[in-house]
C-alpha cells in the first residue's frame, strides 16, 4: 500500500512514550525541584511504567539532562535566528548583532520560563553544574566570534561579562510577573548590553 502524498507518519509508540516522559519530567522537576522529584512521580504523571523510563532514559538524571539539552538548543537557535535575521536586514555592526542575539535568547527564555527558572537556579544531578559551565564556555566562545573580541581592548573580559549578564537577565526575564513586564525587562537589558558593549 502506498502512502498518501504529503502524509506524515504517525509517531511511533516509543516516541510517544519518550515525549510523555519528558513532558512529565518537566512538570515534576518544575513543581518539586530535582532533588524532591521521584521516578515514581514522573512515570505516574506520564502514564508510563518505571521500566519504560529506564528503557528510554536510564534514570531521573538522564531525563533532567535531556530537558536541559533541549532547552539549550532552543535558546541557542533563537539567538542564532535573531542574528541571522538582523544580518539579512543589512546589520553589520558586531555590537548590534550581539544585542539582536541576546534579545532572541531572552525571548526564548521567557517562552521556556519554567525551565529557565529551574536550570538557572542550579538544582540538578551530579555533574550538572559542570555541564552548565561547559555550555557557558561555549556561549562565550560563540559571542567572542560574533562581537570580534580579538579586535577589541579587553575583548575577552568584555565577552565574559556580557555573556554572564545575559544569563542572569534570562533568569530575571523568566521570573517576571507577566509577559508585559518581561518585554520591558528584555528591552532594558538589551539597552544596557549595548551600552556596555559599545566601543
Amino acid at each position: 500500500m502506498s502512502e498518501t502524498p504529503g502524509a506524515t507518519a504517525a509517531p511511533s509508540r516509543a516516541s510517544v512514550t519518550r515525549t510523555a516522559l519528558l513532558d512529565s519530567g518537566r512538570a515534576v522537576f518544575v513543581d518539586l525541584g530535582y532533588v524532591d522529584a521521584s521516578v515514581t512521580s514522573i512515570v505516574e504523571r506520564a502514564g508510563a511504567s518505571v521500566g519504560s523510563l529506564y528503557h528510554h532514559f536510564g534514570g531521573k538524571p538522564d531525563i533532567f539532562i535531556a530537558l536541559y539539552e533541549q532547552y539549550e538548543a532552543r535558546v541557542s537557535c533563537a539567538a542564532a535566528e535573531a542574528v541571522a535575521a538582523a544580518r539579512d536586514a543589512g546589520e553589520t555592526d558586531p555590537v548590534e548583532l550581539f544585542v539582536h542575539g541576546a534579545r532572541g535568547y531572552l525571548r526564548q527564555s521567557r517562552i521556556d520560563k519554567d525551565l529557565a527558572g529551574l536550570f538557572l537556579q542550579g538544582d540538578g544531578p551530579p555533574g550538572f553544574n559542570t555541564l552548565r559551565r561547559r555550555m557557558a564556555a561555549e556561549w562565550v566562545r560563540q559571542n567572542s566570534r560574533l562581537i570580534r573580541a580579538d579586535e577589541r581592548h579587553n575583548g575577552e573580559a568584555l565577552v565574559t561579562v556580557l555573556t554572564t549578564v545575559s544569563g542572569a537577565a534570562g533568569r530575571e526575564v523568566a521570573a517576571a510577573e507577566d509577559d508585559a513586564a518581561a518585554d520591558v525587562l528584555i528591552e532594558d537589558f538589551c539597552e544596557l548590553l549595548a551600552r556596555v558593549a559599545a566601543p
